[in-house]
């Protein structure tokens, strides 16, 4: 079965860093995003920014495939949706609500929703009548490929006949602490990406035109980063794909702040793919984690630079890629 995608819907950040207070710094965040104006109060009210920002995405993915939602599919539509940890803001202020709110109440039961990891998932689904499967993806920096991988398997064992795969990343004063305490000094960002996955011949025979066929994704834990690890695993991918590497337009890869595997990373990638642009959009963009990987799967879409690769490292032992190529009318 080939896995093709026939819409995308993303959030950027603005383009230039904007100063927030310490310890964050400056970060690229969606400055102009208003998930109220939106989504309505009511949707707004019950969700964080990552959900909000999730639900936009594939809101704008699903209008870009041109795939209606009606009585008859929504129940083989399925949401696969990735995240660092879901709402950390959520989690925080519920957290600070039992210290600072009066008993015997306490909290808001309607805010509890905001402490589950699952949350942003089952809110698009529901923002959009979506009945199909439900699924929550979490894998540090390797989590767009991972959602990915997983929106594959599910279109691939029959549980779906489309899938929402999509991540987000929020930057608040919380999410700003938690980064620095885990990831260090790098400029954070803040974004989603939202891409409707089906069969090829699902796509033609609704008449939507294929943007990209995902020709290999695989995830899998390693010990410990060399270059080898990363020219393996690339080899791997292309094979599955039936792409060389001189085919290959452009490899889309983020630093991972730990000097071993960025080097063991760099290495890697020009003993496999010498000939491919390297892009690693930090600069524009941040470190937008969870949702980095998708954000560039999207940018590639837009340049059209196709064959591609995306790769996502997590220093605690995580190794992903993807290969992207072209569908033939």
């Amino acid at each position: 079965m080939h896995i093709v995608i026939s819409g995308r819907g993303t959030i950027w950040p603005d383009p230039v860093p904007q100063a927030h207070t310490p310890p964050s710094g400056p970060a690229f965040t969606v400055g102009s995003f208003d998930g109220e104006a939106v989504l309505g109060r009511r949707t707004a009210q019950y969700n964080h920014r990552s959900a909000q920002l999730a639900m936009v995405a594939c809101g704008r993915a699903l209008d870009d495939a041109g795939l209606r939602v009606t009585d008859e599919n929504r129940d083989r539509i399925g949401v696969t949706l990735g995240t660092a940890a879901g709402s950390v803001t959520g989690m925080v202020e519920f957290g600070m609500d039992t210290f600072s709110q009066p008993r015997p109440h306490m909290v808001a039961a309607a805010k509890s929703s905001h402490c589950v990891l699952s949350s942003p998932a089952g809110a698009a689904a529901i923002v959009y009548g979506l009945r199909g499967a439900n699924a929550t993806v979490t894998a540090g920096p390797a989590t767009g490929l991972a959602v990915l991988r997983h929106a594959v398997v599910m279109l691939r064992a029959g549980h779906t006949d489309a899938v929402l795969a999509a991540a987000s990343e929020e930057f608040t004063g919380p999410t700003s602490w938690l980064a620095r305490a885990a990831r260090g000094q790098q400029v954070q960002g803040e974004g989603a990406a939202a891409f409707v996955l089906e069969g090829r011949d699902s796509a033609r025979a609704a008449g939507r035109k294929a943007l990209a066929a995902v020709a290999a994704v695989g995830v899998r834990a390693v010990a410990g980063f060399s270059a080898g690890q990363f020219t393996d695993s690339l080899a791997r991918a292309l094979g599955r794909a039936g792409v060389s590497a001189p085919e290959v337009s452009a490899v889309a890869f983020r630093h991972t702040g730990v000097h071993e595997v960025d080097e063991a990373q760099r290495s890697g990638l020009v003993q496999a793919l010498p000939e491919a642009r390297q892009v690693s959009d930090e600069e524009r963009i941040g470190d937008c984690y969870s949702a980095h990987a998708l954000l560039q799967l999207a940018g590639l879409l837009d340049e059209a630079t196709l064959p591609a690769v995306i790769v996502a490292a997590d220093p605690d032992g995580l190794l992903s890629v993807a290969v992207l190529k072209g569908v033939p009318e």
